[in-house]
């Protein structure tokens, strides 16, 4: 797996007891495996990651792995706040037959430079899996720099990057720099969907939560992106964009999984902690839907 294209981040569905419903996650494994779609990434923040335990963890990967059935490769996630803890869900999700792996560098303490390669080395040592670092420094307090990628783009499973910025200008100079740390084979991928967009940042991938509910208007824009087809941006922008920034400014997760709903996926709400977004919103969200399908009806 090289971590390219565009890679779709699923939710994971809940039943009404906040158990993960199986049958659920299998029909939108499924969907994506059809869809337009490069990859999928289970796992993610996007699919709850951090309030699944081990045990529920492995089982969702197999599900994915095994709904999906080979048509796209599957990524896992394998964060965790312990290096003992993202080590055994590496072994889980080898076992489960992933494609590849994702990692940040999550923490209660903030994590050092040092920290973090040591806990690259580890999952290295314990797989030989291709290895996509994710740098989330608002959540996780820990910024990669671009030096700390390089030294650990050497490790022959460290082939990818997800990557953020503040605006298209400042990612774009950042891909330039980090082109000119690692071989051109390295993928350096955005993450952030208002970065995405912008219609100004192709990068090597796009990495998106709600790429997974509406992955044919992604995979257009993304298409117009990459090809520099002025036009269709400005056309695809000009409908999406109003929704992902709706989207953007629920509360993380929560959205999501509201976003789900509207788009008449199977979800449920959030695990608690967690609360739903209010559904008042759902009415704004069906509304920037409409506009959005009522656009492409006659293509």
């Amino acid at each position: 797996m090289d971590f390219t294209g565009l890679i779709a981040y699923p939710l994971t569905p809940f039943d009404s007891d906040g158990g993960v419903a199986h049958a659920d996650l299998r029909s939108l494994l499924d969907g994506l495996a059809a869809s337009d779609v490069d990859a999928i990434t289970v796992l993610g923040s996007s699919g709850s990651f951090a309030y699944l335990d081990r045990t529920e963890r492995a089982e969702v990967a197999r599900t994915a792995i095994d709904a999906v059935g080979g048509r796209r490769p599957v990524a896992v996630g394998i964060s965790s706040v312990g290096t003992r803890e993202v080590l055994e869900s590496a072994v889980d999700a080898e076992r489960a037959g992933a494609a590849g792996l994702v990692l940040s560098p999550v923490s209660y303490v903030p994590l050092t430079d040092d920290e973090v390669v040591a806990q690259v080395h580890a999952v290295c040592s314990a797989t030989d899996l291709p290895i996509c670092l994710y740098n989330n420094p608002g959540t996780t307090q820990f910024d990669y720099s671009l030096d700390v990628v390089a030294e650990v783009a050497a490790l022959p499973q460290v082939v990818a990057f997800k990557d953020t910025a503040p605006d298209a200008a400042t990612f774009n100079a950042r891909h330039r720099a980090l082109r000119s740390l690692v071989g051109g084979s390295f993928s350096h991928g955005v993450s952030g969907d208002v970065l995405m967009m912008s219609g100004e940042v192709a990068a090597d991938a796009w990495h998106s939560g709600p790429a997974a509910l509406l992955p044919t208007v992604y995979a257009r824009l993304r298409s117009a992106v990459v090809d520099g087809e002025q036009r269709e941006i400005d056309r695809v922008r000009h409908v999406l964009a109003p929704l992902v920034d709706h989207v953007a400014g629920l509360r993380k997760i929560s959205g999501l999984h509201l976003l789900a709903r509207a788009c008449g996926v199977a979800a449920g709400d959030p695990r608690p902690p967690l609360l739903p977004s209010p559904g008042s919103e759902l009415r704004e969200l069906g509304r920037l839907l409409d506009v959005l399908e009522g656009e492409f009806d006659d293509d």
